[in-house]
């Protein structure tokens, strides 16, 4: 398979398109890793996937923490023997208008969703660059133009977009095959797109055919994940 051989890390792959991105690696051929501040749901995630022929362990991770992502990329690396594949998918989604916003709920999400990404995608980019070799994926959004309700989520997530090209542009010039890449999903039904909504809601939109599902952009991240996406570092793959 296009990942035998590979070790791949996926924050917040106790649920949501994480946890679909875990599947689609992991069904690919790498070892994975589902590191998550979720203990709980980290562990079911790697219970379901091994009775699919899996490879997969958990690790605790909170990536608003340095100490706490740079244990778990040691550990892992440790453990594992390598470090092949960073899967950025921890995050989180508020609807606040911004004159109702206060400040610590706009430094948490964007302590997570950007933040999160550079300590991680800082802390498995040194074990990359010294073996020669990796690849990093991160989400990003569709709603990075901007949404009413959603103004820091959008934020941090043209932070992403900005961080990643930044930090490809920087890659290359070591001449090392480390990539970074990130995808930008429309809407999608995981359950943080879930909260707040009515059932009759969930039911309508979902009809509405507008709603993509966490698999959706499973076969692009293994691609982006692979030995064969070599030239290609610092784009992001928007689907609408």
């Amino acid at each position: 398979m296009a990942l035998d051989g590979r070790v791949a890390m996926v924050t917040g792959g106790a649920s949501g398109i994480s946890r679909a991105m875990a599947r689609a690696l992991g069904t690919a051929g790498a070892h994975v890793w589902i590191a998550d501040v979720n203990g709980e749901g980290a562990a079911e995630a790697v219970s379901e996937l091994r009775t699919e022929g899996v490879r997969a362990d958990a690790h605790d991770l909170d990536v608003t923490s340095r100490l706490s992502v740079e244990t778990a990329v040691d550990e892992i690396t440790r453990r594992a023997g390598r470090l092949d594949i960073l899967f950025n998918g921890a995050g989180v989604v508020t609807r606040r208008r911004v004159l109702d916003m206060a400040e610590e709920d706009w430094d948490r999400l964007l302590a997570i969703n950007l933040t999160g990404t550079f300590l991680c995608s800082q802390a498995a980019a040194r074990v990359m660059v010294e073996q020669g070799y990796g690849r990093i994926v991160n989400i990003a959004s569709g709603l990075a133009q901007g949404g009413a309700g959603n103004a820091d989520y959008a934020a941090s997530k043209a932070g992403v977009i900005a961080f990643t090209k930044s930090f490809a542009r920087e890659l290359r010039d070591l001449r090392v095959d480390v990539t970074i890449n990130a995808i930008a999903p429309g809407a999608t039904d995981t359950p943080l797109w879930r909260k707040g909504k009515t059932p009759e809601e969930i039911e309508r939109l979902l009809a509405s055919g507008t709603i993509h599902q966490p698999a959706d952009m499973a076969s692009a991240v293994v691609f982006l994940a692979s030995a064969e996406s070599w030239p290609i570092s610092g784009h992001v793959l928007e689907r609408g």
